[in-house]
């Protein structure tokens, strides 16, 4: 019994220790391929951005207790090609169900504003699914991942475009206090069909992002960063925008 129990042990470090070496691996490519596809050389339009987001999302309160429905709500003001008077405002609000420690399901609606060069303001409805999991932690951060799917409809268009969303985001403490934190993240979306408003099938654009975080209290924090997006387009230029984040979190 005891050398059958030791042998479990054994077997049980070797599973988790080659675990750990797959997720870390795993995200090292994914990090690699996004980045790669983010700095791609082919991009023939540069321009800089500013975004502005206020996020919020928490249990709601069950008889003094944690429930298991979690509530998301975020704001979005997107400014492209600074001074070009091309801006984007999103509302997001969803609603979550906590599966285990490890895994939150989610759903919810988007709304979003577009105004061009011209000064026409387009409108864009997304109804969202979201798999929200922490995927495990390497070299003391945390490794956290989701796949996100949207249904999206435009007013310059008919079709119903399918987008899905993949991304994969590492936090790790810095300094004495434990108050801030880096963190990276790259995020994939791939059309899944064509549409008349100008979605193509494919991979449509990529993020990636590093930033500092810093919790300045328990009900608050904030991160800035640097985001590279770079849009495929097959009928004219790809587009790449280097832009300005910062992030409100705010806990009620």
């Amino acid at each position: 019994m005891p050398g059958n129990i030791s042998a479990l042990r054994e077997r049980f470090q070797i599973w988790t220790c080659a675990k750990r070496r797959l997720i870390w691996l795993s995200c090292c490519i994914i990090g690699i391929v996004g980045l790669g596809m983010s700095m791609s050389v082919s991009a023939t339009e540069d321009n800089n951005a500013v975004r502005a987001i206020f996020t919020t999302t928490d249990t709601f309160q069950d008889a003094d207790k944690s429930s298991r429905w979690h509530y998301w709500f975020d704001a979005q003001a997107r400014y492209i090609d600074v001074g070009a008077g091309i801006n984007q405002y999103l509302l997001r609000p969803g609603i979550g169900y906590k599966v285990n420690d490890n895994l939150t399901a989610w759903a919810g609606y988007a709304r979003l504003w577009t105004r061009g060069r011209s000064g026409n303001v387009n409108t864009e409805d997304r109804f969202w699914q979201q798999l929200s999991w922490t995927a495990g932690r390497w070299n003391g951060g945390k490794i956290t991942m989701r796949a996100r799917l949207e249904q999206r409809s435009v007013s310059a268009g008919d079709d119903l475009g399918l987008v899905l969303r993949f991304n994969v985001k590492y936090a790790r403490p810095i300094g004495d206090a434990g108050k801030t934190s880096l963190v990276l993240a790259v995020e994939p979306f791939v059309d899944l069909r064509d549409t008349d408003w100008g979605g193509e099938s494919g991979l449509g654009q990529n993020r990636a992002y590093i930033g500092i975080g810093w919790r300045a209290s328990e009900r608050l924090n904030l991160e800035t960063g640097y985001m590279n997006q770079f849009l495929w387009n097959d009928s004219g230029e790809d587009r790449r925008n280097h832009v300005a984040v910062t992030n409100f979190n705010v806990k009620f």
